[in-house]
């Protein structure tokens, strides 16, 4: 459940646009791992590329992607300036951005037996709601729907297989992570599920795909996301509610490592819906947002942010959050759209 924070942004060719306007690319994409990545995608995903993925395509080619998984299976291995380049990662992070991913972790990772890291007066308190603002005609305010982590590619499959997520894998092959925003991350891939929860940080697009099909017991997905970020921290008008027909919802939050990483799990009880807003003096329209909500918070931890927010006690009530600009949800494929 990721909340916007401040950071460094990597530099990074549009990719998704040459990858989707192939007058634009003087050679075939076929040597490249983008396509691999995109070909995974149309085989297993029924709707379009979203932009929050499109974007994190790695742009290794296929040789490099086989060179390094080889080179990464040597002990000796370590993350140069020169693999950190070509396959577009942040393998160093200052100061100032290790503040804001904790800042970002406390406001709505936290879990387990994780505690607030800074004070609830300082936490973005539309972080969650309840279900019962969602109404049509409902005048809200909409949480911040940016974000700002270091630009990360995802690593090809190959590559990503080799990586532990460990407190001495990561740290191992990238020595110049930011070790306390990379235990933060680990903390929360490694921690144990709660009650009926299915969870796992994948290391690659392949295996985040994978995973949401296994976990909703279907071969075809659909990916949903927020349109945009437009009315973050505005008051806005719900125009119009979708609830989805689906069982069972993956929904999957990006976290801080030196390549894209995902936090996916799979919650039982859980809605999901589609939020047109309004402006509301004048009714232009401003975004479509996505909102999960969990029914059935009673397996949750009682320190878990949102009841100090929402101030009720694990299993009193349901919370309810936004998709921002870089979540997505996976739902079982069909007519649903």
């Amino acid at each position: 459940m990721a909340q916007p924070f401040t950071t460094f942004l990597m530099l990074f060719p549009f990719i998704s646009n040459l990858i989707f306007t192939s007058s634009a690319f003087p050679h075939p994409l076929s040597s490249s791992v983008a396509s691999s990545q995109i070909n995974f995608w149309s085989a297993n995903v029924l709707n379009k590329m979203p932009e929050a993925i499109s974007n994190k395509l790695s742009p290794l080619t296929k040789h490099d992607a086989e060179y390094y998984a080889e080179t990464i299976s040597k002990d000796n291995f370590k993350a140069d300036a020169k693999f950190c380049s070509l396959a577009k990662l942040a393998c160093s992070i200052v100061f100032d951005d290790i503040k804001t991913v904790k800042e970002a972790y406390a406001v709505t990772k936290t879990y387990g037996n994780q505690k607030m890291i800074i004070p609830l007066e300082k936490v973005d308190p539309f972080s969650f709601f309840r279900l019962s603002i969602l109404k049509e005609g409902n005048t809200i305010l909409l949480s911040n729907l940016k974000e700002s982590l270091p630009y990360r590619a995802f690593l090809p499959p190959e590559i990503a297989g080799k990586i532990s997520l460990s407190s001495k894998g990561i740290p191992k092959i990238f020595p110049e992570s930011s070790k306390e925003a990379t235990e933060t991350t680990l903390s929360y891939c490694n921690a144990a599920a709660i009650k009926g929860e299915r969870k796992v940080c994948p290391k690659s697009l392949e295996e985040m795909i994978s995973f949401s099909k296994s976990a909703l017991g279907k071969n075809k997905l659909l990916a949903l996301t927020s349109k945009s970020t437009k009315g973050s921290g505005d008051e806005l008008k719900i125009k119009k509610i979708k609830q989805f027909d689906v069982e069972k919802i993956v929904a999957c939050h990006e976290m801080y490592l030196p390549f894209a990483t995902y936090f996916c799990h799979s919650l039982p009880s859980s809605r999901i819906y589609s939020v047109d807003f309004v402006e509301p003096k004048s009714g232009a329209p401003v975004n479509t947002v996505i909102a999960v909500c969990h029914i059935d918070t009673s397996p949750w931890p009682a320190d878990h942010v949102a009841f100090q927010l929402l101030k009720f006690r694990p299993g009193q009530g349901e919370a309810c959050h936004w998709l921002n600009e870089i979540d997505l949800a996976w739902i079982a494929g069909g007519d649903n759209m």
